[in-house]
């Protein structure tokens, strides 16, 4: 367990938290280590959840599927992140999966035991709830960006949308997205071959220039 403290003791979530606080916390919130192969499914869709998972290495995926069984991303979880909080306060089964992209290790808070805190008054719950307030606000912040992504009518405008945010958020026009190519299709909602198509004719406009994950934009 302090090996995995070391590893995610700078994040969001424990910003503020004094490092010797890091273990009493662990135990008052009941923490719990897991591990899981590439693949495998760290939540599934319709599961009750009372913990929710910070990501201490590996990458996971938040995805739907529908009816037919297409599939959706969400998001991607890198390292120090978390993920499924908002079903832990809710009284709500999940509706959409968590996978391991790679094999990766998650430690789960209880999450009654964070919002209640103990007869202790630990010092550290004050700021643990702060962080989490600030984690969330942000989530809605990109929610509200894929919504913007997704409102758009054609293949072009959506990769344009998404490009143009991900150039503010990093205050450049040169910039690496999180997505490969398939990824990022399925973040948008549109096809593969479809998108790599406007992806050329975005780069023979003189619009944009790629290699991969990197990307510049050329034209405003």
């Amino acid at each position: 367990m302090i090996n995995e403290l070391e590893k995610i003791k700078d994040s969001v979530l424990l910003q503020d938290i004094k490092v010797e606080e890091l273990s009493s916390m662990l135990g008052c919130l009941r923490g719990v280590i897991k591990h899981y192969k590439k693949g495998e499914e760290v939540l599934s869709e319709g599961a009750e959840i009372k913990k929710f998972g910070l990501l201490t290495e590996g990458k996971l995926q938040i995805v739907q599927y529908d009816y037919l069984g297409n599939k959706s991303i969400l998001s991607i979880i890198e390292p120090k992140q978390i993920f499924a909080e908002a079903y832990a306060y809710v009284n709500k089964l999940p509706s959409m999966n968590v996978e391991a992209l790679v094999d990766s290790t998650v430690l789960f808070l209880d999450s009654d035991k964070l919002s209640s805190p103990c007869q202790n008054c630990c010092s550290f719950h004050k700021q643990l709830v702060k962080n989490l307030l600030f984690i969330i606000s942000n989530k809605n912040v990109n929610l509200t960006e894929k919504i913007e992504c997704m409102a758009k009518r054609t293949t072009k405008e959506k990769l344009l949308t998404f490009l143009s945010l991900e150039s503010i958020k990093q205050n450049s026009k040169e910039f690496y997205i999180q997505y490969d190519r398939q990824a990022l299709a399925d973040y948008l909602g549109v096809e593969r071959s479809a998108m790599s198509a406007e992806l050329s004719k975005l780069k023979n406009e003189g619009i944009l220039e790629y290699n991969k994950n990197w990307f510049k934009l050329l034209q405003k």
